[in-house]
């Protein structure tokens, strides 16, 4: 149905509703208004009627009242009437002749009633004021019923002459509404068949139909100019679409190209686990051509079924996981075994579900090949350096007890010295002369000058001979501490020179003065001042001694060299020990020469060195000892001038 016969049919259920509404209420309006007017016209007839029976009531004549009631014959409505007296007794009646007799009611008090098609009236009989009777009229409603007969062609009438004139009416007016309506439905139809969107509606009217139009112009307006821009980003995007397949191709180009050419084994497989894609160094290694893989299985092209399995089992580990496979694998033939590094991983989808895994293998024989070697010579260089660290820990042994031959010798000298200047040859000088006056030695000691003086001169000889006794037990003893520190020496180099590979459970602080002591020559001569600052609680270590010890010796020398070459007055190396993260951390530091920066990350390197009569060797065969301990040797300097801090870091238990 269109818009205009729905505005049709609405003006006209409206019309029809408002004209049923106008005419219900104009019928209810007129009954109501004929009752009103029939009650008080028979009112009037009661009150005229009563008036004239007022006498017939006073002399009590109910003749004359009947007669007086029967002038009502000359209204057709009146069917009964009746007079009552003050008392309420029946004191007259009238019924109409031709119609049947009406029974009087019982008197009842003024007002009227309708009852089925008749009117009930009672209404008062006064004379002078004075009430003294009632009179009732019963009157039928044939003038009601006439009239309500003659509504429905009048009502009707009525009904269809306004229902025309409002359809004629409707017809016209409704085209001011409808018209733009209509004008803007073809509008639209035209641009949703044609998508010609620089069409617009003609505004009819500034109304709210006129800015619906205006709206409409807009929204038109804004999607022309949307499409406009639509149409250019899809012209673009075509282009790019077009570059970016273009640019596809060519990394897809690239993409093979690389992957052949690299000396690397390529593959992919599906969800299956067939494969869909190998390069050529993939098929050389398998000895078959990519036709002979493409879509088969591991098992298909594998003759070792275990290791078949296992790629399977690892591609659906891949594809459940996400995760990433990395390892060394070793493949052998009758001739040859080769090694492969091995990375495998999932192929995601554009929906991110595994669709298939992927993999690659670079052959890494000659590189394992090459690292055999290395570590052969990695051994070699180890048991060099232990070599030189043991000649250096001899040489500081050497050192030291050459010092301390030196104190010896010392001592040994002073004691002939003064065993050659001793006065004890001369107590036999006194032996002899007491001999000589053993038979008057009283007198001798007594009255020879000489023999006076004998006393006092045993006193002093007894004094100067306790003295000398002292100053050789003291040289003795100094002596005999010489000789027992080169035996300490001796035995703690025979100690540091057993078998190695060996770990004890050691003191930190003991191998610590274990170093000193057998530096302790060169500190001293070079006047170099030592600091201890050793921590208290310190555990025990589980490490090879001699490893330890090595790194210490080589560590304090090289302290004392720098402080030797510094310009610095005072001359200061600080040993200290510190425990912390299940590490023990021995920290050797100077106030010397210093380390430049660009010194510090290759000090440690193989045959580096400063000094001109270095080797190069110490520094780095401490660093792989002490990594061989599960430890560390570390560097650390401010620059030139600044000295030095070297920090070694042993773990409390060995390493496994």
């Amino acid at each position: 149905m269109s818009i205009q016969r729905k505005q049709m049919l609405i003006i006209m259920l409206t019309s029809t509703v408002a004209l049923l509404l106008a005419c219900s209420t104009f019928v209810a309006y007129d009954v109501v208004s004929v009752r009103k007017g029939l009650v008080k016209k028979v009112s009037v007839l009661a009150e005229a009627v009563g008036n004239n029976c007022t006498a017939t009531i006073e002399y009590n004549d109910p003749k004359t009242a009947e007669e007086t009631l029967s002038a009502l014959r000359a209204e057709p409505a009146i069917v009964s009437a009746s007079v009552y007296t003050r008392k309420g007794e029946l004191f007259a009646t009238y019924n109409r002749p031709g119609k049947a007799p009406l029974a009087s009611p019982s008197a009842q008090p003024d007002g009227y009633e309708f009852k089925g098609d008749l009117l009930y009236l009672f209404h008062p009989i006064t004379q002078r004021g004075e009430k003294i009777g009632t009179i009732f009229v019963a009157s039928d409603l044939t003038e009601l019923k006439e009239r309500l007969a003659r509504y429905p062609v009048i009502v009707g009438l009525m009904f269809v002459a306004a229902l025309l004139v409002a359809f004629i009416l409707s017809t016209r007016l409704q085209r001011l509404v409808s018209g733009p309506i209509l004008h803007l439905a073809h509008v639209a139809l035209a641009v949703a068949r044609d998508k010609n969107y620089s069409v617009r509606a003609q505004k009819q009217s500034g109304d709210e139909l006129g800015q619906l139009i205006d709206g409409f112009n807009y929204m038109l307006t804004q999607i022309q100019e949307r499409e406009g821009a639509l149409q250019a980003a899809h012209d673009n995007l075509e282009r790019r679409v077009e570059e970016r397949t273009e640019q596809l191709r060519q990394s897809q180009s690239l993409y093979h190209s690389l992957v052949e050419h690299l000396p690397v084994h390529v593959y992919r497989k599906d969800e299956g686990g067939r494969f869909v894609f190998v390069n050529s160094h993939f098929c050389q290694f398998k000895g078959l051509t990519a036709e002979q893989i493409l879509g088969k299985t591991d098992f298909d092209i594998t003759s070792n079924r275990e290791m078949a399995e296992q790629y399977v089992r690892e591609d659906q580990k891949l594809m459940q996981t996400g995760e990433t496979i990395e390892r060394e694998e070793e493949h052998r033939n009758a001739e040859s075994a080769r090694f492969l590094q091995v990375i495998r991983s999932p192929v995601f989808g554009s929906d991110g579900k595994a669709i298939g895994t992927q993999g690659m293998a670079f052959d890494i024989t000659e590189r394992k090949q090459a690292e055999a070697k290395l570590e052969e010579a990695h051994r070699e260089l180890v048991r060099a350096s232990r070599q030189a660290g043991m000649a250096e820990v001899a040489t500081s042994v050497l050192h030291n007890v050459g010092n301390v031959l030196n104190s010896v010798n010392v001592s040994a000298n002073v004691i002939s010295e003064t065993l050659t200047k001793t006065k004890s040859a001369n107590i036999a000088r006194v032996v002899a002369l007491m001999r000589e006056h053993a038979m008057d030695l009283g007198e001798f000691i007594t009255n020879d000058p000489k023999g006076k003086q004998l006393p006092d001169y045993l006193d002093i000889l007894a004094k100067h001979l306790a003295s000398e006794r002292t100053y050789l037990l003291k040289e003795s003893e100094s002596l005999r501490s010489h000789i027992e520190h080169v035996k300490n020496i001796v035995a703690m180099q025979q100690s540091y020179a057993k078998v190695s590979g060996i770990t004890e459970i050691v003191k930190v602080v003991d191998l610590v003065e274990d170093a000193l002591r057998l530096n302790a020559g060169a500190l001293n001569r070079n006047e170099i001042q030592l600091v201890r600052d050793f921590q208290t609680g310190v555990p025990e270590i589980n490490v090879e001694k001699h490893k330890v010890l090595q790194i210490l010796v080589n560590l304090i020398r090289n302290a004392g060299h720098a402080c030797d070459e510094s310009s610095s007055k005072e001359k200061r190396l600080t040993v200290k020990v510190r425990n912390g993260n299940e590490r023990v951390h021995i920290m050797i530091a100077d106030n010397g020469v210093g380390i430049p920066p660009e010194n510090l990350t290759r000090i440690f390197n193989h045959g580096f060195t400063t000094r001109k009569t270095g080797h190069g060797f110490g520094l780095h065969s401490g660093a792989l000892a002490a990594k061989e301990m599960g430890g560390a040797l570390l560097v650390h300097s401010d620059g030139p001038g600044k000295g030095a801090t070297f920090t070694l870091e042993l773990p409390v238990k060995p390493k496994k």
